[in-house]
């Protein structure tokens, strides 16, 4: 019986660690397309109204930020009461009996706009993107960059510069009374020159396009912000589902281990096993009990921290719906050099690193302009430049590791899947035996049980196993559309 809860406490452990990564992902935020290409914009956003279904990542018309790849998720069945489904009344009285209405969790009733309890996969993007107070952030800093006009902009820089450039002729033709005047003079005069110097160095800058550069090169790493808080909260969306099937799988360990125990007392009674052996199976039985109890609360935690992300009430109180199925037209499209490519395009690491390997090389380049070709500065100016060389192939190099570790990890969990499925069969067939036995009489209604107990690790396995599918498929989407690679989106 150890056996059969042991795997869960496993899993728990494994699925409480990635409820983290959304915390720290959290001061990032959304994932609109970055650039507005012919396959750009409007493939990464869904905007087009495709299906994720038919195209692959990375192609033309790729699946939809936050769309079903295939179908769309089935409503959770209502919760069933003493007397039939679970009713929850809205404000209005109204009664609410289906899935996404119903209290599934709790017997909180709704309380605004924002106070909902079910989310779907399908809406987790714009939920993040409208809800969260760092996406809205973000999304004001990059509307400040947007709305910049860089033709009032230099006209304006202009002006300062006109009437900084008059001040400082008036102070210049100024008679000094006294010495202090002089001096008080010539300190305003020498203001006047650095701040028309540092005006004219950002005239200059606005003239040679490298102050579009810069903003432009702002607004990327913004929006990469925005990507990676979307990133973090699929992560915790997976957490949440892992541990929902966990806290499950350890309840029905806990009912196996209730008939354990009272057929244990029924042969203690009978004098056919000590009194220690029935002490150990009740200490087993706390244990379970304990760890399920801890379970619980890190699951509310985890969907405080949704319902955050989200911009929803803090209840703890949240219904995610299943994962959408994922076609095999979608996998069977992947192409990992052409997808490569289009990744490292989209990657803000490469784009960073690759402007500090920039900026070090014309660095380089103006030193040695400035000085004797081997001076104590070229020298250090080229050393420069070749630590930014190696570290941008540094990341090129790690980014193509992490993607081919994308690639492959579809492939693998694929044929996980198959095997969790063919398993799945075998205690299909083993169940409907066992069940045959017990109708004839040949074995008891706890073995029967057991059986069904097999029957739904098997059916837990083949969910599990879809679900890490998805989760690697959804980090090689990540990868392809925002160049976001992120090792929360790693299958469990």
């Amino acid at each position: 019986m150890r056996k059969q809860w042991i795997a869960p406490l496993l899993a728990l452990a494994l699925a409480l660690s990635l409820c983290a990564i959304p915390a720290l992902a959290q001061t990032d935020t959304d994932p609109p397309a970055e650039e507005a290409g012919a396959s750009g914009e409007n493939q990464a956003s869904g905007e087009d109204g495709t299906s994720a279904e038919d195209e692959a990542p990375g192609k033309d018309e790729a699946p939809a930020e936050g769309e079903a790849p295939q179908e769309a998720p089935e409503e959770a069945p209502p919760a069933a009461g003493d007397g039939g489904n679970t009713i929850v009344v809205r404000p209005d009285g109204e009664p609410l009996t289906t899935a996404r209405e119903s209290g599934m969790d709790d017997e909180l009733v709704f309380t605004g706009e924002d106070d909902f309890r079910y989310l779907a996969f399908e809406d987790l993007r714009d939920k993040v993107l409208e809800g969260s107070l760092t996406a809205r952030m973000l999304q004001e800093s990059i509307a400040s960059i947007d709305a910049t006009d860089y033709t009032d902009l230099y006209q304006s820089l202009n002006a300062q510069m006109q009437s900084l450039e008059a001040m400082q002729m008036m102070y210049a033709q100024t008679p000094a009374i006294s010495p202090m005047e002089s001096a008080m003079q010539g300190y305003i005069i020498s203001n006047l020159a650095s701040s028309y110097a540092s005006l004219n160095n950002s005239v200059s800058d606005l003239a040679s396009g490298k102050l579009q550069e810069d903003s432009a090169a702002a607004r990327r790493q913004l929006k990469n912000a925005q990507e990676l808080t979307v990133v973090g909260a699929e992560s915790l969306y997976f957490a949440i589902l892992e541990l929902e099937q966990t806290k499950a799988t350890l309840q029905r360990n806990m009912t196996a281990l209730d008939r354990q125990l009272e057929e244990m007392e029924l042969r203690y009674e009978l004098g056919q096993i000590s009194a220690l052996t029935l002490e150990q199976v009740k200490s087993g039985r706390a244990t379970l009990q304990s760890n399920l109890s801890t379970l619980e609360m890190n699951l509310r935690r985890c969907k405080l921290q949704m319902q955050s992300m989200i911009g929803a009430g803090l209840t703890g109180s949240l219904v995610l719906g299943p994962l959408p199925a994922l076609s095999q037209g979608l996998v069977d499209s992947m192409e990992y050099k052409p997808d490569l490519e289009e990744a490292k395009t989209r990657s803000y690491d490469l784009f960073a690193a690759k402007k500090k390997l920039d900026e070090a090389g014309d660095s380089y380049d103006d030193t040695r302009a400035s000085y004797g070709q081997n001076t104590s500065n070229v020298r250090s100016a080229r050393h420069t430049y070749e630590a930014a060389l190696y570290e941008y192939k540094t990341s090129v190099q790690s980014f193509e590791m992490n993607f081919r570790n994308a690639f492959d990890s579809v492939k693998d969990y694929q044929q996980v899947l198959r095997s969790a499925q063919t398993s799945l069969s075998f205690q299909e067939s083993s169940y409907a035996s066992m069940e045959l036995k017990y109708r004839q009489g040949s074995i008891s209604r706890n073995a029967l049980l057991d059986a069904e107990d097999d029957l739904t690790e098997a059916k837990d396995a083949v969910e599990t196993a879809r679900r890490n599918l998805f989760t690697a498929y959804r980090t090689y989407y990540w990868a392809v559309n925002y160049g976001v690679m992120s090792s929360g989106q790693t299958g469990t």
